[in-house]
Parts: C-alpha cells; structure tokens; sequence
C-alpha cells in the first residue's frame, strides 16, 4: 500500500542530514535544490525534528536530489531500506522490509539456518520467556500468558504478519525514561486494540479452533501416512538385500520406488521434509542412494516419538544395512535400462 504521508523517524533524519553534509551542502541550499516550493527553512525543520510527517512526493524529490538522479524506483528502494516499509506503488512481502541481522546475512544453508533457529529457541527464547515470568505476581502471569497465546494465534493464522510484528526493537525503548516506557505501552496497546476489533469483526477465535479441529483430523492421517512410509521403507529394503551381488538388479527402478514410496510419502506427511531433511532424494549414484537412505534412516529415528513410530533397528537389520551401504558405494552411476 502507498504511504503519502510519511513519518520522519530518527534514523530517516539522521540519514538525511549525514547524506547532505557529505554532500557539502547547507539545508537552505538543499531546500531550495529540491525545488517544489519550499522554503530555505524547510529542510531545516525536517532535520531539527519540527517537522514530523513528509509527503511520499517531496521525500522522493529530496533523495533524487541528493543522489542526483532521475530513477525515483532506485531512490525508493533505499528510502525503504531506512524506514523498512514499503512507499511503492507495488506490494512488498514483510521480509523485504527487514534489515537482516549481520550474523544471518552471509548464511545462505537451509540447514544451517534451521540449526540456528533450533539453537535460539532452545538456549535463548525459551529460557527468557521463563525467567521473565518466573517471578512475576499471579496478574502478571495471566496477562504474560494470555499475550503468548495471542502471539502463537497470529503465528498460526498469519505467521508473515507474526513476524512483522516481532521485528519491532522494543529493546531501543529506555526503562530509564519512564515517559518514553508508558508512551511506548500506550502505543502498543493502542495497535492491540484496533487489531482486537479485527478478531470480532473476522471471528477469528472461531476460525482458529475450526482449523485446528482440522488439524487433528489431518495428525491423524499424517501419522498413518509416516507408518505406511516406513512399511514401504522395510520392503523396500528387504528386496534390495536379497538382490546384492544379483546382476539383475535395476538400480534406477529401486531409486524410483524408494523416492515415490518412502521419499515422497514422507514428504506427504512432513510438508517441506524434502527441502530440509530430505534433501539427497535426487539420486544419480549408488553412493548418493547409500547418502539417502542414511539420511532417511536418521529422520526416522529423529521422528520416532511424533509419529509414534517404532524404533528403526528393531524393524531394520544394522548387519545387512551396512551390507546394503557398502554394495551401493561401489555401485557407480545408475542408469535407466530401456
């Protein structure tokens, strides 16, 4: 959505002021510079905080001047990136909008990301939210938990807005200056309540225990699905180690068969299983195929209590497993027999 009024923060003011001095320019020069009938004094005013909102129009024409250019989507751009929302014409999804932290920047493995989340929640999140309501009075637990569920609500009906909403840094507010503290209360609570209106208007409490009677119907059906995948998994596997050493054996049709029976069924009962833990399903080697079914074993075993599944040696044989891992890493490369 266009903002056509848009507040000035600190960091857009600072920004501007820092750009225009670099520039070696006074702010009479730079309003007069911008051109749409302002006065000398006007920039001033935006710099000493006079001046609280700013038109999207003269924004753009107060970047464009100091970058000196004609392009107002590149200027936009760097506009956003200051006050990390959107001022274009065009949508923009929230996490276009976030500074990303310097120690996530350069992390671009899925993996390595997800082991970093589980590490923030286990160590971090968790503990805090603890020990901030550990010691708190009976009033305060009721509110802290009934503002959690909150929370855990709007991450299961809209986790994008969820997010947007966490990425404020209300750790910038000083429990010194009990007048920005209340202010900052006040503020929040004031969102909160426009949003409340929103869970009547929407009925959303409605919504959410429909979705998760929905839920449980679909648990149930996951969890079938995970057993029939690991069914599959044991034949699978039976029928391969009887072959080893056969000169029969169609490698490429096993690979299909696993990929579509335990791969894929598995995928079907973890949305997503295949873009994390699953990532070796595609096969060109025998090796990549040992890679995989390792890797599948492993989910199995990380899994096996929220699928209540049992546990994968006392179905599978370790002895004829390796058996099968050291035939398929000599295999070579598979190819389809026509």
């Amino acid at each position: 959505m266009t903002t056509e009024k848009i507040t000035i923060t600190d960091k857009l003011r600072y920004d501007i002021i820092e750009r225009r001095k670099s520039l070696g320019f006074s702010s009479y020069d730079l309003s007069e510079r911008t051109g749409n009938g302002h006065s000398k004094f006007w920039l001033q005013n935006i710099e000493s905080g006079k001046t609280k909102k700013i038109s999207k129009q003269d924004l753009l024409a107060l970047y464009m001047t100091m970058e000196d250019t004609d392009d107002e989507d590149y200027v936009t751009l760097q506009i956003e990136g200051i006050l990390n929302q959107n001022i274009s014409d065009s949508s923009k999804e929230w996490y276009e909008l976030i500074n990303i932290s310097s120690e996530y920047a350069e992390n671009y493995d899925n993996d390595s990301l997800m082991d970093k989340l589980d590490e923030f929640l286990e160590d971090e999140i968790i503990p805090q939210i603890r020990n901030s309501i550990f010691g708190m009075s009976i009033n305060q637990k009721q509110a802290a938990l009934s503002a959690l569920q909150n929370f855990y609500y709007s991450l299961y009906m809209n986790s994008d807005l969820a997010f947007a909403l966490i990425n404020i840094p209300l750790f910038g507010v000083s429990l010194l200056d009990k007048k920005e503290y209340y202010e900052a209360i006040n503020d929040l609570l004031a969102i909160g309540a426009k949003y409340n209106d929103l869970v009547i208007k929407n009925k959303s409490l409605e919504r959410i225990k429909s979705w998760k009677e929905r839920d449980k119907y679909y648990e149930v059906i996951n969890k079938q699905t995970i057993h029939i995948a690991l069914k599959n998994f044991q034949n699978i596997f039976q029928e391969m180690y009887s072959l080893i050493g056969s000169d029969n054996i169609d490698m490429f049709e096993f690979v299909r068969k696993f990929n579509t029976d335990v791969s894929f069924m598995i995928e079907r009962g973890q949305p997503n299983v295949l873009k994390h833990y699953l990532k070796s399903f595609q096969i060109h080697t025998g090796k990549e195929f040992a890679i995989h079914i390792e890797d599948c074993i492993k989910w199995f075993i990380g899994f096996q209590y929220d699928y209540d599944l049992p546990f994968i040696y006392d179905v599978i044989d370790q002895e004829q497993l390796n058996e099968l891992y050291a035939f398929l890493n000599n295999y070579g490369e598979i190819h389809h027999h026509i």
